[in-house]
């Protein structure tokens, strides 16, 4: 499947919308910025939407989905847990309930299967803000 996507930039640690292309340049990058401890990054498929967004500081992960209409999605956890926690959301730590908390190597595999398939709906249950 081709992919796009724009991320953190590992020099500047600022969000760099530029869009780039490759699934392995995309996984370079996500090496890049979890060896830095915090990082965001944006995948979409061939289409405009739906975008798939990893925001994450530590081993801590929130899953965005944007789709249609202006719709943005958190993925729900469902990891035992009832820690809240700040994920890095563009420039910005942004503070979510454990309800959307994912340990990093979870979201980023949700990532993975969005690159490969493009369909969001097999990562689990989404709740729509």
């Amino acid at each position: 499947m081709d992919i796009s996507w724009s991320a953190s930039s590992p020099a500047s640690g600022t969000f760099d919308s530029a869009e780039r292309s490759g699934v392995t340049d995309l996984v370079e990058r996500f090496s890049q910025l979890r060896a830095q401890g915090q990082g965001y990054l944006e995948v979409r498929g061939g289409a405009e939407l739906p975008v798939c967004a990893l925001g994450f500081k530590g081993s801590a992960a929130v899953v965005h989905l944007m789709s249609g209409g202006g719709a943005v999605s958190l993925l729900v956890s469902n990891e035992p847990g009832d820690a809240s926690a700040e994920v890095l959301v563009m420039d910005d730590l942004v503070g979510f309930t454990a309800d959307f908390v994912l340990d990093l190597d979870r979201a980023w595999q949700v990532v993975e299967k969005f690159v490969r398939t493009g369909d969001p709906a097999r990562a689990g249950d989404w709740f729509e803000l």
